[in-house]
């Protein structure tokens, strides 16, 4: 028996550094922020419930207000990657957190519904203009070989911290709402300080692209198009199909909180017990997945399938009423993110030439943005129209565009490689 045990944990032991190994000092410094930062991500989780439980405002606000989230996203994206290409990663990744997490201490304050929608804006358009940093950072501490492996690494630390965060953010908001403001500024300045005094600063203007140059030289094979983010059809298609994604996964920030409440008559703390399914999901799994999947199909056959899984996700919920299909679709939810989402990062990165890295990175954060927008305002519509079996009908004909979209890229970009 010890004998088949021993057996067992040195396969584990084996697995994990398969899984973790090679990965770089500073990708694992910005992975421990990622986790400080997430274990507060709390305001976005349960801004609609708050919206209309605490402040009584209506389906049409609230809506507003959550894409007002979006629209900031997209400002804060866009000037990130335009900073990032002139003054470097590093003083971006540190304000954008102090910012963002000063921005939530104040909406935390506000009563008036266009201040709530304003400040709404301020803390994703600080907040956001971490996404292009952050993606440049990945870019400048990994190797090629690497980039998947670290970018999984990110989200573990995301999903350790969204595990954490909709739980606890659930039992403080049966409290007191004040609590989820609190804790979710405290902690995203708390990632700020981190950084600032751990992760080395990096304050050459072109360390990016530097680091590609070198890659470029280390590895023969490798070669970017300099092409502006703008001429590059494959990455624009790229860009259109990944909004289209976003916007339906983005339904279980909005819309399914809603649902689960309206419907199901869920509390607070139960949504979040629930929604925290997705983050162990993917904090337990997704790591083991990457090493064993990665290089056994092209990246967006991986994408295409966790588009699919997305629609099965909505899918389940029409016909059937019950907690065990709501866990489910979580489920089917979950493998969608892990399939799609590393290898959407993945293509986005390595695509980018040295030139560019903070446009490109920029405008892939902005179709993230976009998506964060239109969902709420899509979503909240939806449901006004015609009840939630309407929004589920909807989201699944919403998914087939982009599953299309990045069919089209695996078959053009495979041609490419003959």
């Amino acid at each position: 028996m010890s004998m088949y045990l021993a057996t067992f944990m040195q396969s584990f032991t084996d697995q994990i550094k398969k899984a973790y190994g090679g990965i770089h000092r500073n990708i694992w410094i910005l992975a421990a922020a990622t986790f400080i930062n997430r274990c507060g991500s709390m305001v976005l989780l349960f801004m609609s419930v708050y919206l209309t439980k605490e402040l009584h405002l209506s389906l049409g606000k609230t809506g507003f207000v959550m894409s007002m989230f979006g629209v900031g996203s997209f400002v804060g994206a866009m000037i990130g990657g335009r900073l990032v290409d002139k003054i470097g990663f590093y003083p971006i990744l540190i304000w954008s957190l102090f910012l963002c997490g000063f921005s939530i201490l104040v909406l935390g304050q506000m009563q008036d519904y266009t201040l709530i929608a304003l400040l709404c804006f301020l803390m994703n358009a600080t907040g956001d203009a971490f996404r292009p940093a952050n993606s440049a950072s990945i870019s400048f501490y990994s190797s090629k070989e690497n980039y998947t492996k670290s970018i999984a690494l990110i989200r573990l630390a995301m999903n350790l911290g969204f595990t954490i965060g909709p739980v606890l953010g659930g039992l403080l908001a049966s409290v007191s709402y004040q609590f989820v403001f609190w804790t979710d500024g405290l902690t995203c300045i708390g990632a700020a300080i981190f950084l600032f005094f751990v992760l080395p600063a990096t304050h050459k203007k072109k360390s990016v692209a530097e680091k590609q140059e070198a890659d470029a030289v280390s590895n023969p094979d490798v070669s970017h198009v300099e092409l502006s983010p703008y001429k590059n059809k494959h990455y624009l298609i790229f860009l259109v199909s990944t909004t289209l994604y976003a916007t339906a996964f983005f339904q279980i920030f909005s819309s399914m909180p809603l649902f689960f409440r309206g419907e199901y008559h869920m509390q607070e703390s139960q949504i979040g017990l629930l929604m925290a399914c997705n983050g162990i999901g993917v904090a337990v799994i997704e790591m083991f997945l990457i090493s064993f999947i990665q290089n056994k199909w092209t990246q967006f056959n991986f994408i295409s399938l966790g588009t699919f899984l997305l629609a099965i996700s909505f899918l389940i919920l029409i016909p059937w009423h019950a907690m065990s299909i709501l866990i489910l679709s979580i489920v089917f939810l979950t493998f969608s993110e892990m399939f799609a989402m590393p290898f959407m990062s993945t293509y986005a990165i390595t695509t980018a030439p040295k030139k560019f890295i903070g446009q490109y990175m920029a405008l892939y954060s902005v179709s993230w943005s976009v998506a964060q927008t239109v969902a709420p305002l899509l979503g909240t519509a939806l449901i006004s129209l015609g009840g939630f079996n309407y929004l589920w009908i909807g989201l699944i004909l919403l998914t087939l565009f982009p599953f299309l979209g990045f069919q089209w890229l695996h078959r053009n970009t495979e041609k490419a490689r003959l």
